[in-house]
């Protein structure tokens, strides 16, 4: 597996579990889980951009 797979995996994982404590109906918990995945992907991908250039 490469890094971005894992990234992603873990993203999923921790969406599911923080979506599935947070929030009281099951609608919030769907867009809680997808907003936290997004919100980790972005970050991740930004944070390796810009330590890409960090020798």
């Amino acid at each position: 597996m490469n890094h971005f797979l894992v990234m992603m995996l873990f993203a999923a994982l921790a969406a599911i579990v923080f979506g599935a404590i947070s929030k009281d109906t099951n609608r919030e918990r769907w867009v809680y889980g997808v907003k936290v995945f997004a919100e980790f992907i972005v970050i991740g991908l930004v944070l390796g951009w810009i330590l890409y250039f960090i020798p």
